[in-house]
């Protein structure tokens, strides 16, 4: 049966780096498929000093990992559409200027550029104060920055794989440890994978408590879109169980939660919370359309993994981050105290794994668009939407 091979381009334990890599189709000679190739550089000068990337172009869509910012993905292209956005952040930073301490917690934004960028894995969410034991086992109060510490983390280990058989899946794989004395430790294990000639791309992560204690765990994808697909009258295609708006900022807009504006200099950020409705497997799509509905990116994900979803609107001017963002996740991005308080953080066992999977699309033609809607609208065919045009508590801290 036909195997797969497989190149270790960084392994720290034994002292393994490869600068620069390079596999193409022509390396395989009568693999039947689109031409595709896999490149692996490092970049150089300014913030991205050191910042190694993977570019995987599956001969219709590139996708392109950055394993020194804990596996993210900073964006994915084809020759006509770019998935992803313009932050004022340019480039892609190095962790080693990112202080997720500064600006009062909000540190971890000055280094915010990606399509998807993970945050946790022990917190996520607004900064917040929370109670953890220190060295001698005492309660001690601290304050949490935003979003957590896995995507400011390099990988420790980074392979190429390719399938040999059908279809030919190629992937990079990574390991990302994300550790500390007096505190939770875990590896994450992900692979991102495509097939050559298609429009889509799947994250497989897998989150293994690598301590001796049982630890608390959250996770959420920030995924992040603007133009082309953003722009004003863009909307946000999905099978809503639940929503509600964040606070009295998102409540301004909840007659328009699902659509976007043009850029507005000075605009403040909105944020709403939904459940989302899914097949019998557990299996929920949400998709952005472009203004005209020619075309849409999607997210498959389930929901038995990621319960929570949060949109993020922040249509400012183009020079500030014209964005939104899409998020799925274990629980919502409030502080870690009050999620705790309604049971959503996760307690992962002493060599507990938590899995998930995504899978990012680009759906291209208004018949193709229009067959997406009716895909989603079927998930929610028959079931209650309940709409909550305030904040609620057990969402909302109030």
């Amino acid at each position: 049966m036909p195997g797969c091979f497989q190149e270790v381009l960084t392994d720290v334990t034994e002292n393994v780096y490869r600068d620069c890599y390079q596999l193409s189709s022509d390396n395989f000679p009568g693999m039947e498929c689109p031409s595709w190739c896999v490149r692996k550089f490092t970049l150089k000068g300014g913030k991205q000093h050191g910042v190694d990337v993977v570019s995987i172009d599956n001969g219709h869509m590139t996708v392109v990992v950055v394993p020194t910012r804990g596996m993210n993905i900073q964006e994915a292209h084809t020759a006509d559409l770019r998935l992803g956005w313009n932050s004022p952040v340019k480039g892609m930073v190095h962790p080693a200027y990112v202080d997720e301490e500064a600006r009062g917690g909000l540190g971890w934004i000055e280094g915010f550029t990606e399509l998807m960028c993970r945050c946790g894995l022990a917190f996520h969410g607004a900064p917040g104060e929370d109670f953890v034991s220190d060295n001698t086992g005492a309660q001690t109060s601290v304050m949490l920055p935003l979003h957590g510490t896995i995507s400011n983390t390099p990988a420790t280990r980074v392979v190429v794989r390719v399938d040999l058989g059908p279809p030919h899946a190629l992937s990079v794989l990574g390991e990302v440890v994300d550790s500390r004395m007096f505190g939770p430790s875990y590896r994450l294990v992900s692979t991102v994978s495509t097939v050559p000639g298609s429009a889509e791309f799947t994250v497989s992560d897998r989150m293994e408590n690598v301590g001796g204690s049982s630890s608390e765990l959250e996770l959420l994808y920030h995924c992040n879109y603007g133009p082309p697909l953003l722009g004003e009258g863009s909307r946000l295609l999905a099978p809503v169980q639940f929503i509600c708006p964040r606070d009295a900022r998102a409540k301004q807009d909840m007659a328009t939660w699902n659509s976007y504006g043009p850029p507005e200099p000075g605009f403040v950020e909105q944020c709403y919370f939904l459940r989302m409705h899914s097949d019998r497997q557990g299996r929920t799509v949400v998709a952005l359309a472009d203004p005209q509905g020619d075309c849409a990116a999607t997210i498959r994900y389930s929901v038995n993994e990621l319960p929570a979803f949060t949109i993020w609107r922040n249509t400012a001017a183009q020079e500030d981050g014209y964005v939104t963002g899409l998020e799925p996740a274990t629980d919502y991005p409030n502080a870690r105290s009050f999620e705790r308080s309604k049971g959503r953080v996760i307690e992962l066992p002493s060599t507990g794994a938590y899995e998930v999977s995504l899978t990012f699309g680009l759906v291209v033609g208004g018949d193709q668009v229009a067959r997406l809607r009716g895909e989603i609208s079927s998930l929610a065919e028959g079931k209650e939407t309940i709409v909550s045009e305030d904040p609620d508590s057990d969402y909302c801290p109030m």
